[in-house]
């Protein structure tokens, strides 16, 4: 027993924390220890270990070899934060350990950013005319490089938000956060596949639809089980959870770090519905999560004044520059080139037009860019495919459903139907349920191998949030690949419709509407994953074998239309179809070599919608998109007080043959408060989301001596 003693007494005594035990002493008057002997102390090599795995803590990055410390060429940033702290002891370390200043780490480089609704890719140019894109939210870099990497998974993972939001709070810059608190990107999405149905409210992956939604508010139940409301986009106040500054955080972490170094001008892509406000909000949370990345030394320093986040080209535009190029277009003298990109993604398909040409001789640029025209289906995107087709199996299953209390969720475009107040709801289960059957449903839509035909088998969540294990859904093929296609359908007779209207405005505001006939060519570029669909093609080859025949009925000369598949390179850092929005937007950079005019943004965008009336069961337009701001329109009589709005995004409307059993148009039923036989309902368009309605007669519309309050309408 004493030999053990002895041993525990040494073992004691030759520890380095004895050592430091021995510099203090207890001051008994004062009832606490002081430092008696300051070179008594010397700094513990393990004690950088922790420094070295700052960024592995905070992001899961790889750790920093431990040779950084003694490389006179390198240093370690973590060492310059804690420089002029002005209180404690200088404790001297054995041997020399060389500290960074980040500022000497900055590059003179662009940096763009395509945040998705399903996934967002980084492009980094630096001091030369290369392009290379980053991988987010990997962790260890050193592994061997697949496609997928690179189209980062917009979703976060909260696991305990109320120490990441103290942690977070802590500092200005690099604060001390943990990576295992909140994930982001490829790790939190494998983190959401595998877990369990009451982890479900802890993931957030409408970052994107939130933003633009603007009120949309959402509910967050983290692991550890605190609630966290998260209120709209543009109702958010300083201090406010704002889950798009977190995730431009961990991107700052990705981007600016000891491997990569800082940097200080970020471009961003916006999809061509989003109102200004809502652009002007990501941008300013971008702004905020990555100045929050960069390490707290910059912020000292007065660096942070250089942060620049900016909006780029938009989405589509941004690609039709990489199609291009990708392409090999080069007009020169008076060549121009007229092209669409129809840009299908995962949660909306955005629609450009615009014409490529040579600048003039004597200009900086190279080339011209402008597009003359945008839209866009709303709906129409992979993701929502699949939970459209996900909710019409599970309405073929109702029954069934019913009797075991399963529930699931109703998608954007999805209907009502008898039975459906019991199955439809937003809780977790439901959730879980629908994502379930949407990765069942995922091979059949991405064309890979799916031999379930007749029925599906899965595991599901009733109600009461126990799970059911193999559940089986009667199911077709046949009906699910239908659905599909009829909604893709309408996502290109739209893309057509929206063309005819663009050029023919375009050439109508430069006085060449004559020219506007003469388009001999017209290049089409598919971008967006879903575009891969072999539906996508197969559609477009028939709408424009479709028109050309009109064409040639109508003996008009017709147009030629070329048909180009979304980008593709065995080379990973090369752009393709997804990841060609953000090479495109650092080339349409300002000083760049391509001039990006944008004829459809001026103080806003234009109105969003196409607003109508019910006739004989179809949807009659009253007011088009292109209608001017505050400037009324003559609705309906005033003979009865209350009235109808049907409203859609779908350009079709305008042939007035649209069935208001589309699922694409939504209705407002409003007061007016008054009933006047010789009266009218006056509306006027004041945002693109909004309009106003008074009632009037024509002559008291003209002295604005309105019979009724002018009431606004948000849609």
């Amino acid at each position: 027993m004493s030999t053990i003693k002895i041993n525990r007494l040494k073992a004691i005594v030759e520890s380095p924390d004895y050592a430091v035990l021995q510099a203090f002493s207890y001051d008994s008057q004062a009832q606490k220890y002081t430092l008696k002997d300051p070179k008594a102390l010397s700094a513990r090599e393990d004690c950088f270990e922790e420094l070295l795995q700052a960024d592995t803590i905070r992001a899961n990055l790889k750790p920093y070899d431990s040779k950084i410390l003694s490389d006179a060429n390198r240093g370690l940033w973590e060492l310059w934060e804690d420089q002029g702290t002005g209180e404690g002891e200088l404790v001297p370390f054995k041997s020399p350990v060389m500290a960074r200043n980040p500022k000497a780490d900055i590059k003179e480089g662009i940096v763009g950013i395509d945040f998705g609704t399903t996934s967002s890719v980084v492009v980094c140019q630096e001091e030369s005319a290369h392009i290379y894109p980053l991988r987010i939210g990997l962790g260890d870099l050193t592994q061997e490089i697949e496609k997928n990497q690179y189209e980062n998974p917009t979703i976060i993972a909260f696991n305990d938000l109320t120490a990441f939001l103290q942690a977070y709070n802590a500092q200005k810059g690099r604060p001390k956060t943990k990576w295992e608190s909140v994930k982001i990107a490829h790790e939190a999405k494998n983190d959401m596949h595998n877990s369990p149905s009451n982890h479900y409210n802890s993931f957030f992956s409408a970052l994107k639809a939130w933003a633009g939604d603007k009120s949309r508010k959402m509910q967050i139940l983290d692991r550890q089980g605190a609630h966290f409301e998260l209120k709209g986009s543009l109702d958010l106040s300083e201090g406010d959870l704002n889950p798009i500054e977190l995730y431009a955080y961990y991107l700052g972490l990705y981007i600016n770090n000891q491997y990569n170094g800082i940097f200080l001008n970020y471009l961003l892509s916006f999809p061509v519905t989003y109102e200004l406000e809502v652009r002007e909000m990501i941008l300013e949370s971008f702004k905020k999560g990555i100045a929050k990345s960069l390490p707290n030394a910059l912020h000292a320093q007065g660096v942070l004044d250089r942060l620049k986040v900016e909006k780029g080209a938009s989405e589509p535009a941004a690609y039709a520059i990489s199609a291009l190029e990708g392409y090999g277009f080069e007009p020169s003298d008076e060549e121009q080139v007229y092209y669409g990109v129809f840009d299908f993604g995962g949660g909306t398909t955005d629609f450009d037009f615009g014409l490529f040409m040579e600048a003039p001789e004597h200009s900086r640029y190279d080339y011209v860019l402008e597009h003359f025209g945008a839209g866009g289906d709303r709906y129409l995107g992979g993701e929502n495919l699949l939970e459209l087709a996900s909710f019409e199996v599970f309405k073929r299953n109702q029954n069934l459903l019913l009797k075991q209390q399963i529930p699931f969720t109703k998608p954007a475009e999805g209907q009502f139907f008898a039975g459906s107040e019991v199955l439809l709801s937003q809780s977790q289960e439901a959730r879980s349920n629908t994502k379930n059957l949407v990765e069942k449903l995922r091979p059949l839509w991405e064309g890979r191998e799916f031999s379930d035909e007749g029925e599906l088998a899965l595991n599901l969540f009733d109600s009461h949030g126990q799970e059911i294990v193999g559940v089986r859904l009667d199911f077709s093929v046949q009906e699910a690949q239908e659905l599909f296609k009829e909604r893709i359908k309408r996502g290109v007779d739209n893309f057509f419709s929206e063309f005819f209207r663009a050029t023919a405005r375009f050439f109508e505001k430069k006085g060449m509407l004559e020219e506007g006939q003469g388009i001999n060519t017209f290049h089409i570029f598919l971008a967006g994953n879903s575009s891969k669909s072999p539906l996508v093609k197969e559609l477009f080859e028939a709408k424009i074998a479709q028109i050309s025949e009109q064409d040639a009925n109508q003996a008009q000369t017709p147009i030629s239309y070329k048909l180009y598949a979304p980008l593709e390179s065995a080379d990973f850092a090369k752009p393709n179809g997804k990841t060609g929005v953000a090479f495109g937007l650092v080339q349409a950079r300002k000083g760049g070599s391509i001039l990006v005019i944008d004829s459809n943004v001026e103080e806003n965008i234009r109105f969003k919608y196409y607003l109508g009336r019910s006739k004989k069961r179809k949807f009659y337009t009253l007011i088009d998109r292109d209608h001017p701001y505050n400037k009324w329109v003559k609705f309906l009589d005033a003979s009865e007080s209350q009235f109808e709005v049907y409203y859609t995004t779908q350009a079709s409307a305008v042939n007035n043959h649209l069935s208001l059993e589309d699922h694409a148009i939504r209705k407002k039923s409003l007061e007016t408060g008054v009933s006047n036989p010789h009266a009218f309902i006056f509306i006027r368009l004041v945002s693109p989301s909004a309009f106003e309605f008074v009632v009037a007669t024509d002559e008291g519309l003209a002295d604005e001596n309105y019979l009724s309050s002018v009431q606004k309408v948000e849609l």
